[in-house]
């Protein structure tokens, strides 16, 4: 009992001079890959789609741990897609498309932040100011894209596009709900204040209706604008019915 005691003592001294938490369990919702390995281990992940992929960050580390992927990697914005184009130039298996994705196919107007990562497509499914310059491109949806490349089956998808996700959903409609698509990843405003991104319950009641649910909520920020201890946005996760129900009993 002693010995027990010692090590529990140990522990709670570690962590909190770490400032960490000591499991031998693995806490869900720190790490997709870590998760999707542990939970979804027969889970093959051979085509990505990374929309709104600004300069390649998220699919460069993707292309890191699973190497045999094949990443598509969609940047609308001239400047930030040429600069996507040069930092994968290198890396075999990431196919680079100046694309926009959304609910329709046709033309856009893209608003330009000063950062590049906070551009977004104005219309639909934007609620943000109109004070940005701006560049026209061109718009598709991920089911005719899907359709003109012959991909029946995309393994991962994430969506990160400054408030357009629910369009971009939308425009996946067939490939959802023929749950031809296993993992989306999108990105999620956390309280009401946050008018940029698209609030979470939208895009739950949306992917719930298509017969997605709600894998883990990874990346979260607090409201650092104001300063507030609650979330701002989150990165949630859905897998689909189908490759749930092939996983059951997953440790």
């Amino acid at each position: 009992m002693a010995e027990v005691n010692l090590k529990r003592l140990l522990k709670t001294r570690l962590e909190t001079i770490s400032q960490t938490q000591i499991s031998r369990n693995a806490h869900q919702g720190i790490n997709v890959f870590h998760d999707m390995k542990r939970l979804l281990p027969e889970h093959i992940v051979d085509v990505v789609f990374d929309v709104g992929a600004n300069i390649g960050q998220w699919s460069e580390e993707l292309a890191f741990r699973l190497p045999e992927s094949r990443i598509y990697a969609f940047e609308p914005v001239s400047a930030t897609f040429r600069e996507l184009r040069r930092n994968t130039a290198r890396i075999e298996g990431i196919i680079c498309e100046q694309l926009a994705l959304g609910s329709d196919v046709g033309r856009g107007e893209m608003a330009l932040e000063a950062d590049s990562d906070m551009c977004y497509l104005r219309g639909k499914g934007s609620t943000c100011g109109d004070g940005a310059r701006s560049e026209y491109v061109e718009v598709g949806t991920i089911d005719e894209f899907c359709h003109s490349r012959d991909i029946e089956h995309i393994a991962y998808l994430k969506i990160d596009t400054e408030g357009g996700d629910l369009e971009v959903l939308r425009g996946a409609a067939r490939m959802l709900e023929t749950q031809s698509i296993d993992l989306v990843q999108v990105e999620a405003g956390m309280n009401p204040s946050n008018t940029r991104h698209v609030p979470f319950e939208l895009l739950k009641e949306l992917l719930q209706s298509k017969g997605y649910f709600l894998f883990g909520i990874y990346e979260q920020v607090r409201e650092w604008p104001e300063g507030k201890p609650y979330l701002r946005r989150a990165n949630p996760v859905f897998v689909s019915k189908t490759l749930g129900n092939s996983c059951v009993g997953a440790k």
